[in-house]
């Protein structure tokens, strides 16, 4: 709210673009978050104001989470942004700037996750967990916290250990599954995914796709950028076990589910998926038609009579 003179509050006013900032992240459209984070920066980092600490907070780790999906080759550059945040706002005596702390760890961890390192991201997630973990319903947490125990599923299937995989899917589920808040439909889909992706990794290949089915199933309607992604790549997993098993004809079918998921305009986020289904497709066409062909000339070489012997 404006003062007695009608100026905005900084604290009000940081606020509200590191809001949009976030919104636009999740919204994926990217461009304008750089600017808005750096002015953030520029204008109030070296305030002594908790709630504009945390504002500059989240203008780190926000330009560090598009920095890391806008620019692969800057990952270091994105890397020392959540690293700032802790370095400069963690403290056991400051509870209000806990949450943003939460959060640099979590896109932290998620940024070496991208990069294949997943015992790196285990580290992480675990010190995120260590940390806040028994914190979790106060000051804001139980977002980070549950996010870093989301990702912790992707990290042990990424590191192949599936087994823990799965029991920490199933952990997810039964903390999650059934509620209608937001935020645990968001983990209750990625945990089905994840499950999926583990019974895949112990040989369990028709469980694994009836994990993949559920999330569709269940999310294919949701119009958040979030969950459209999800279920997106929920059908990718299945996609591409079905590719792996040469199972050709439901791999089409497979194709062809992703591609009507995202549309003929597909969000940024879900055009890699959108090109991998039409390459894929195309290619699986084009061996069913050649299997036709050959198949056809095979029975009208058996059907052509054969000549008497003199």
């Amino acid at each position: 709210m404006p003062d007695a003179e009608g100026a905005v509050p900084p604290e009000v006013e940081a606020k509200a673009m590191m809001d949009r900032a976030r919104a636009l992240i999740r919204s994926g459209h990217l461009d304008e978050v750089i600017p808005l984070c750096d002015e953030v920066y520029r204008r109030f980092t070296t305030s002594r104001v908790p709630a504009l600490q945390v504002q500059v907070a989240r203008a780190l780790g926000n330009r560090g989470a598009v920095m890391a999906e806008q620019h692969p080759d800057r990952i270091g550059e994105a890397l020392v942004h959540f690293e700032e945040v802790e370095r400069r706002f963690w403290s056991a005596k400051q509870p209000l700037l806990w949450e943003v702390v939460a959060w640099a760890m979590v896109h932290r961890a998620r940024v070496v996750l991208e990069q294949d390192r997943p015992d790196l991201g285990i580290a992480g997630l675990g010190a995120v967990l260590r940390r806040f973990g028994a914190l979790e319903k106060q000051h804001g947490l139980h977002a980070p916290v549950s996010m870093a125990r989301e990702l912790l599923v992707v990290a042990y299937n990424q590191a192949q250990q599936y087994e823990e995989a799965l029991r920490l899917s199933d952990e997810l589920l039964t903390m999650f599954d059934g509620s209608d808040d937001p935020l645990h439909v968001e983990h209750t889909a990625a945990a089905l995914q994840q499950k999926g992706e583990a019974l895949r990794g112990l040989g369990r290949k028709d469980e694994a796709l009836g994990q993949f089915d559920e999330v569709d199933v269940r999310y294919c309607q949701h119009t958040d950028p979030r969950m459209r992604a999800l279920v997106t790549g929920a059908l990718m997993s299945r996609a591409l076990l079905l590719l792996r098993e040469e199972r050709v004809l439901e791999s089409i079918s497979a194709m062809d589910a992703i591609l009507e998921h995202v549309g003929p305009t597909p969000d940024p986020r879900l055009l890699e998926a959108s090109l991998f289904a039409k390459f894929h497709k195309e290619l699986l066409e084009q061996q069913v038609q050649e299997e036709r062909e050959q198949a056809a000339r095979k029975l009208k070489a058996k059907a052509k009579p054969k000549r008497p012997q003199p």
